[in-house]
């Protein structure tokens, strides 16, 4: 996926990366509490969000807040309540789990074969993010238009966990997840066809991918960010 995969490739670990420490992890009630997870370390940050992160003052290279649990080490799920006026639309983190994956997987498909600005697929790829992955994703393929790149290859996902889903105060929900993006299988190249990647570390990296619905009344869900997961990698 274009944005995705330039983020990665071009943002490492060692730019700044905010996080937001002791901050809690809403579940909808006790049927959509999960168990911990603790992953293994690893030395090497990098995302399938690479188009979006080109340059710094893009929204996956700045210092955008990502969840993190008390210890820093490694994404855990944890379970508080939530209002229950709002009644849940996924009824347990298997259901919205199901969803988001769902929906990452036509995202990411959606994003490796968009055409140029204004062509029906790009406009149908941007038709499923919202707020600042929907912005990041205008700058980033305005950037790589600029500079006479392109992105090939197919961009995967796995491991995918949720780490909340809960009603938010405009009556949509979110469904906050982790997941490791895969661009083994991708590049960006110049227009001579060149690769403009310089290898210097793994191809697969955390992320912290956020759904909302569209509305109220739906539960088609859209992204609304995927910031690169700022403690240790999880997906060595």
């Amino acid at each position: 996926m274009q944005r995705v995969a330039f983020l990665a490739r071009f943002c490492s670990k060692s730019q700044p990366v905010e996080t937001a420490k002791n901050r809690s992890n809403p579940v909808y009630g006790d049927r959509m509490q999960t168990s911990p997870r603790r992953r293994p370390t690893h030395s090497a940050v990098r995302s399938a969000a690479a188009l979006f992160l080109a340059v710094g003052a893009l929204s996956g290279c700045s210092a955008v807040p990502a969840p993190a649990p008390t210890d820093s080490a490694a994404p855990v799920p944890a379970a508080t309540s939530a209002p229950t006026e709002t009644p849940p639309i996924f009824a347990s983190n298997e259901e919205a789990l199901a969803a988001a994956k769902a929906a990452y997987s036509n995202y990411l498909a959606a994003g490796d074969t968009a055409g140029e600005i204004g062509s029906d697929s790009w406009i149908g790829f941007l038709a499923l993010s919202t707020g600042t992955e929907h912005d990041a994703t205008v700058q980033s393929k305005e950037l790589m238009k600029e500079r006479g790149w392109s992105f090939i290859g197919v961009t995967r996902f796995d491991s995918m966990t949720v780490q909340s889903s809960r009603p938010l105060a405009d009556s949509t929900w979110e469904i906050r997840t982790y997941l490791c993006l895969d661009l083994r299988d991708t590049d960006t190249v110049n227009e001579a066809g060149d690769s403009v990647v310089k290898e210097n570390g793994s191809l697969r990296s955390p992320m912290v991918v956020v759904f909302v619905t569209a509305n109220a009344n739906s539960n088609q869900l859209l992204i609304s960010e995927s910031p690169i997961w700022s403690g240790s990698d999880f997906c060595s």
